[in-house]
């Protein structure tokens, strides 16, 4: 039989949605601290925590693959997954974690897990990364297709119990207010300040921009800052404790998210993943975000 025509391998059917933290390991470095950081989001969640090592990317090749070579890569990437599992466990004592290894590649797994999963945690790249390249194929597969919020691990992995810093929130899209929605209830879980961000820039004329006096703002800035207020007001009244801060941004959006992710825990984007020729892209903003913030990166998937 050809590789072409082996049956779909059969996961495991996953848990339901609620109280389920998904995280993709593959042994690196860059994936044990996504799994320190999953390990940490579903003690603060109370929810489970799932460990999903998957196989290599299939290759052509002259020769067709068995079940044999399946049963190899599951073995394989049960024991990786396995170990990160005991690794959760000692982190975070009393932790619900469950260690699944598929021979399946590590992406599709991940994508079609992430479908009922409370948050899917990847990190920057794993051992299959090109030396240099600064986020890998896997988490930017993910960041295009995965079906619910998505966090992309980057920084150090912050000592047990040690408390969290800000979270912020890059605001775009009117509507759009799930990353805001994701942003407080992370704030309220932690109790670390919110930070929510809309940056804009001038009207554009024909070769030049439209360069307003700073004195003086602009209908422009009167309607950023308007739009923050409507955005964010039934937030405040629905979480009242979480401590908030807001502005509007003049400029380059990725250029202001990155500088405010120094030193914050998390930075928060909606996506609205697009359909072009060459298959589902993400926004300019999101990838410069992914590949040069400070901290952890959680992509919302908005309407």
């Amino acid at each position: 039989m050809s590789e072409t025509n082996q049956p779909p391998e059969e996961t495991p059917a996953p848990a339901p949605a609620a109280g389920r933290v998904v995280v993709g390991v593959d042994g690196s470095p860059h994936s044990l601290r996504a799994l320190d950081r999953a390990a940490d989001e579903a003690h603060r969640r109370g929810a489970e925590l799932e460990v999903v090592c998957g196989g290599l990317s299939a290759r052509r090749s002259a020769y067709p693959e068995t079940e044999a070579d399946r049963e190899r890569m599951r073995q394989a990437t049960r024991e990786v997954a396995v170990g990160a599992a005991d690794r959760a466990r000692e982190r975070v004592p009393g932790l619900t974690v469950t260690a699944i290894g598929l021979s399946e590649p590590a992406a599709d797994a991940l994508v079609h897990r992430s479908r009922t999963a409370e948050l899917t945690v990847v990190g920057t790249r794993g051992h299959g990364g090109f030396r240099g390249l600064m986020v890998g194929s896997v988490s930017l597969r993910l960041a295009a297709h995965a079906a619910g919020p998505l966090m992309v691990v980057r920084g150090d992995s912050p000592e047990p119990g040690a408390p969290p810093g800000e979270t912020v929130v890059g605001l775009k899209w009117e509507g759009a207010t799930e990353p805001v929605e994701f942003g407080f209830e992370a704030a309220r879980r932690t109790g670390a300040p919110l930070w929510v961000v809309h940056s804009w820039i001038y009207p554009m004329l024909p070769g030049v921009a439209l360069r307003l006096s700073p004195r003086e703002p602009s209908t422009e800035t009167k309607r950023a800052e308007q739009f923050l207020e409507d955005t964010l007001r039934p937030f405040r009244e629905r979480f009242p404790d979480v401590q908030l801060g807001a502005e509007q941004h003049q400029g380059q959006a990725a250029e202001h998210l990155i500088k405010l992710s120094e030193g914050a825990d998390m930075l928060v984007l909606g996506v609205r993943r697009q359909h072009r020729r060459l298959g589902l892209q993400l926004g300019p903003v999101v990838h410069q975000v992914l590949h040069h913030a400070k901290c952890s990166v959680v992509l919302v998937p908005v309407a």
